[in-house]
C-alpha cells in the first residue's frame, strides 16, 4: 500500500476497527500472532514502516482466523506496491440455498460443518 494520505487513512481506519474489537480479535487470532504486532501498533509511530507492517500482520492474521476482509485494509496497485498473494483456501461450505452469507473455509478438506441454521439443511461443499 502506498504512503500517501489515503493509504494512511486506510491504516488508521483499520486500527480504529482493531481498537473497537480488540478483545474479540485477540481471542480469534490467538496470542502467538497477536501480542508482538499489537504492541508495535499500540506503542509505535504511525508514520513508521514497522507500524504499517504490524497493522498488515494483524490484518492478515484476522483474515486467516476467518474474518472476511480482516481489519478492512484494501490493497491498491502501484509501482513497487503489489499485494501479496492470499493464503489459498479453496475448500469450504456455504449455505445450501444462498439465503445467508455464511461461508466456512478450511485449510484442508474434511467433513462438513453441520447444518445451516436458516435453511435447516446441510451446508453445501464448494471447491
Amino acid at each position: 500500500m502506498g504512503h500517501g494520505a489515503k493509504a494512511q487513512r486506510l491504516y488508521e481506519d483499520a486500527v480504529a476497527y482493531l481498537c473497537r474489537n480488540a478483545g474479540a480479535l485477540r481471542e480469534l487470532i490467538g496470542p502467538a500472532r497477536w501480542d508482538a504486532p499489537f504492541a508495535v501498533v499500540r506503542d509505535g509511530d504511525p508514520s513508521a514502516q514497522s507500524w504499517r507492517d504490524a497493522v498488515r500482520a494483524l490484518h492478515d492474521a484476522a483474515e486467516t482466523a476467518g474474518i472476511p476482509g480482516g481489519l478492512g485494509l484494501r490493497s491498491t496497485m502501484g509501482v513497487g506496491d503489489w499485494p501479496s498473494a492470499p493464503v489459498p483456501r479453496s475448500t469450504g461450505w456455504v449455505c445450501p440455498t444462498g439465503r445467508c452469507a455464511r461461508v466456512d473455509l478450511h485449510e484442508e478438506s474434511g467433513p462438513g460443518t453441520g447444518l445451516c441454521t436458516l435453511a435447516d439443511g446441510p451446508m453445501r461443499r464448494v471447491d
